[in-house]
């Protein structure tokens, strides 16, 4: 296995989610902002308009030219962002399959995101590991198929809280780690996000 030998540029990342969510008005001083922009108190995420406005925010920043800068909004609106972003922001797709092509009705091929101007994805995120019961072979196929289809993967891992509990974190970090380690030698195109499930 090859790790990147020289320091990785600093990385910022975020996806969006396909829900409205209302913004707790006790949280920290960062949701007063968000909820200036919302009208009564909910947040929009994953819609057109929301990721129209997080694109233009993005845009008009003044943005640290050291800083590598990736969204992943949801797929129906993964041609919208890549053509509407100013370039040195990339976008992630938030989910790519482990085939690259083939009759897989719904899935996304990293072809298919590469030919749309899309240059990252994310693989094993919190959502699709516990909702869709994506394990860890499954996801590190995702990612060598991803990485052997010319993207960056952004690695999601992370342990439960009953696993957290359980002090089992660095057994289960590890074993997801383990997992795509075997399928995939050359680490330069993957960072890896750790997010508690």
């Amino acid at each position: 296995t090859v790790i990147a030998k020289m320091p990785r540029q600093f990385f910022v990342g975020g996806n969006f989610k396909m829900y409205m969510s209302q913004i707790h008005p006790q949280r920290p001083l960062t949701n007063r902002a968000l909820m200036a922009n919302s009208p009564n108190g909910w947040l929009r995420n994953g819609t057109i308009k929301s990721t129209q406005d997080i694109i233009k925010n993005l845009n008009d920043a003044k943005l640290d030219p050291k800083t590598e800068v990736v969204i992943a909004p949801p797929a129906i609106y993964l041609l919208t962002a890549r053509e509407a972003l100013r370039q040195g922001i990339e976008v992630a797709a938030q989910n790519v399959f482990d085939k690259p092509n083939g009759a897989f009705t719904g899935e996304i091929s990293a072809e298919q995101l590469k030919d749309s101007g899309v240059t990252w994805t994310l693989t094993g995120h919190s959502e699709r590991r516990v909702i869709l019961a994506e394990g860890d072979e499954f996801i590190a196929r995702k990612t060598k198929a991803a990485l052997d289809g010319g993207l960056g993967v952004i690695l999601c891992i992370g342990e439960t809280l009953e696993q957290r509990e359980d002090n089992k974190t660095i057994e289960i970090v590890t074993k997801q780690l383990k997992a795509v380690a075997e399928q995939t030698k050359d680490w330069s195109k993957v960072v890896v996000a750790y997010e508690p499930v």
